[in-house]
């Protein structure tokens, strides 16, 4: 190859070669970064690193990811909370961005999705199956749903799966009727402000507990109860003359104190259906007053995301694109964006949401 060339050229003509055959090699084989752990126990045991790029199988797209929400599920599963998350892992369950690539199935036709601005969330992603907090992530071309067109991706992948969970709790196990009246625990919350808006587009009678009102302007749709007593739930509702029909008790916060205080006000006629979905013990565990519970015939439900398929979410996730965009309901007003290569703010954000220390959701950016 290098016949006739003078030697002083050899060198740096092989050394050429070599670099771009090695930069090829890397591109091909080191093309993404994500945030992984190989144990669960410690924030501190995740971390940025560069891997291969997801290789699809037919049916797959591959997304761009732009931002990928952060919910107290990927803290968990880090910590070792959750006994079904496998290492090692790349966390995240939230996704917005856009379709890069697809492998189609025999006879299929889904190149119009390449280019398309797609948001998704729920299933094993982040728990059995690696997660969103990378830059590429793999999901079903039958599962891909389009993002609001009114929101950015920031906005997007925020909200995800706290509108899946709120959807859940709302149409799939409470059944929340036009009027209703529904009191939600935790309604400044990312389950409870998403359930309060579900609510109200139902024509339900929304109340929502605040811990502090003090520099909280709770939405119209919702009469605030600030739990500044231990019966301030029942207080406000005998207040409002509706003691024994309250029909719905959703509860996003997960404390025994304010939660047999609003079983109290419940309908006695057999009908009242209460949802939880968080318990804020270390072992998971608060006493409940069976007694009044029984006596108002009640139904209890745990709400899991997991219970609705690739399927049902993208559905879910294609009727709330759609409300957003046409004004029914609304987004997040502002995130907090974190950038992936920041280890310090990326563990600020998943430590920062499993204690509740902030009320404006974190993004990572990959």
């Amino acid at each position: 190859m290098f016949s006739g060339a003078p030697s002083h050229l050899i060198s740096p003509l092989l050394k050429l070669s070599l670099s771009s055959q090695s930069n090829r090699f890397l591109h091909r084989h080191i093309a993404m970064q994500a945030l992984k752990f190989e144990k669960t126990g410690s924030l501190d045991n995740l971390s940025l690193v560069n891997i291969d790029k997801p290789t699809l199988r037919p049916g797959e797209a591959l997304i761009r990811v732009r931002a990928a929400g952060v919910n107290g599920s990927d803290t968990a599963g880090v910590m070792g909370i959750l006994p079904f998350v496998t290492t090692p892992r790349i966390p995240g369950r939230d996704f917005s961005g856009e379709v890069v690539e697809v492998l189609e199935e025999s006879g299929a036709s889904s190149q119009q999705w390449i280019g398309a601005e797609v948001w998704g969330t729920g299933g094993n992603r982040g728990f059995s199956s690696d997660g969103t907090f990378s830059q590429y992530v793999v999901v079903p071309i039958d599962a891909l749903s389009r993002k609001p067109a009114t929101l950015d991706h920031s906005k997007a992948g925020s909200m995800t799966l706290p509108w899946l969970c709120a959807w859940i709790t709302v149409d799939t196990l409470a059944n929340v009727k036009e009027g209703d009246n529904v009191i939600i625990i935790g309604a400044r919350g990312g389950i409870g402000s998403a359930a309060a808006q579900l609510c109200k587009e139902r024509g339900a009678r929304v109340f929502g507990t605040y811990t502090s009102l003090a520099k909280v302007t709770p939405p119209s749709y919702i009469t605030p109860i600030e739990l500044s007593s231990k019966g301030a739930i029942r207080e406000a509702i005998a207040k409002a003359g509706l003691q024994n029909r309250i029909d719905v008790l959703l509860d996003c916060a997960g404390y025994d104190q304010p939660f047999n205080d609003a079983v109290f006000t419940m309908t006695p006629e057999g009908t009242g259906r209460v949802v939880i979905m968080a318990v804020h013990t270390k072992d998971g565990l608060f006493p409940v007053d069976l007694r009044t519970f029984y006596t108002k015939a009640l139904t209890l439900k745990g709400m899991k995301s997991g219970i609705l398929g690739p399927l049902e979410v993208k559905k879910v996730l294609d009727e709330l694109a759609s409300k957003i965009d046409s004004g029914l309901l609304e987004g997040p007003k502002e995130v907090k964006e974190v950038n992936i290569t920041n280890m310090d703010a990326v563990k600020g954000a998943l430590q920062e949401i499993l204690t509740r220390a902030s009320h404006v959701r974190s993004v990572i950016i990959p």
